[in-house]
């Protein structure tokens, strides 16, 4: 094959890698969405087929007239590929795991059979030395049990190294399954709990207040003010570098009791165990203070940013409620903030807590 005809069926084998990057950055910008890798990687994924769950759940997004948000992208990953990802280590963690136990099982199996033989060995030789031996047949008895003694001891001390081994393994094995999972939990960036995790402890809360009757919980969801031109403005490492900083703050201000998390894009949450609605304001215009204050240099420019603010709801769980419920009524708090200027925190009115 002439070099020149080479290089035109290794174009012809890029065509669809480019058409589906291609596609990715378009939609990106169609949809005004942040050009992150996380939603640069779930579009590609798309435009590429390779994952059928998730074009089942994106392809309405993206016909003509469909949106597709910051908080439906970073969900759609959480699900289909970063979940994903998860499923498959747990698998391949299960895989070796079975492995290591198989061998296990054989090995002790092999060692239960040798045991055997060695008790049988001194069965056979007890019986012979009981029946007044000679000192030919003595010498004979004590060499065998001798030679008998040191094969099983040699196939104990075999046994205990690999049952070493066998439990150094199990250990590495429980380790990546405990990172595995704190990693499906946590959000990449900020290192806060993700969506999915926020979701299931929203769920937990709510499921311990309804058994005790006396406890409650707040919900505080917090939005960066104005993040897109901030964005426009600075460049997304810039605002990758807020999003964590918020991440850092909300880490200081929460404690084992509570949950922080990356609620979708700029939008973040705090779950405030064992707190009414007054802790939950008081916490909230605490961290919008600290951040109104903070100097925010860019890096590798060193140059100074203005300030950057943010604004935050806060709601009350109330009895009966479901999550969805809670969340709302939060939500339209944070609206509020919104509405009324920004940088401020609105509770949902006293009238509506129990």
């Amino acid at each position: 094959m002439m070099p020149g005809q080479m290089q035109q069926r290794a174009d012809a084998s890029l065509d669809p890698a480019r058409s589906s990057a291609q596609s990715a950055w378009e939609a990106l910008a169609r949809h005004g969405l942040t050009p992150s890798p996380r939603n640069y990687e779930l579009l590609h994924t798309f435009f590429s087929g390779a994952s059928p769950p998730l074009t089942e759940r994106l392809a309405p997004c993206l016909r003509p007239g469909g949106t597709l948000t910051e908080d439906q992208a970073s969900a759609l990953y959480d699900i289909c590929i970063a979940g994903t990802a998860t499923e498959a280590r747990i698998l391949d963690g299960a895989g070796r795991l079975a492995g290591v136990a198989e061998a296990l099982a054989e090995r002790v199996a092999g060692s239960r059979t040798a045991l055997a033989g060695y008790g049988d060995a001194l069965t056979h030789w007890s019986g012979r030395l009981i029946a007044r031996p000679t000192p030919d047949e003595l010498m004979t008895a004590l060499v065998a049990l001798i030679s008998e003694t040191e094969a099983a001891q040699t196939r104990n001390r075999l046994l205990e190294e690999q049952l070493s081994a066998s439990a150094g393994h199990i250990a590495e094995l429980h380790r990546d399954l405990v990172e595995t999972r704190r990693a499906a939990a946590t959000d990449a960036l900020t290192g806060l709990a993700n969506r999915k995790a926020f979701d299931g402890f929203l769920r937990d809360s709510i499921a311990r207040t309804r058994a005790d009757a006396g406890s409650t919980f707040s919900l505080i969801l917090l939005d960066i003010d104005r993040f897109k031109d901030l964005n426009d403005r600075h460049g997304h490492r810039f605002g990758d570098q807020v999003l964590r900083l918020v991440g850092r703050l909300l880490c200081e201000k929460t404690t084992v009791r509570d949950l922080a998390a990356r609620y979708g894009g700029e939008e973040f949450a705090i779950v405030l165990g064992e707190a009414g609605i007054g802790a939950g304001v008081a916490l909230a215009q605490e961290i919008c203070g600290r951040l109104r204050v903070q100097r925010l240099v860019k890096r590798g420019s060193g140059d100074v940013v203005g300030q950057v603010t943010i604004s935050a709801g806060v709601a009350q769980y109330r009895p009966g409620e479901a999550a969805h419920d809670v969340v709302e009524r939060a939500d339209r708090a944070l609206y509020e903030a919104k509405r009324t200027g920004r940088d401020c925190v609105c509770p949902t009115p006293q009238a509506a807590v129990a």
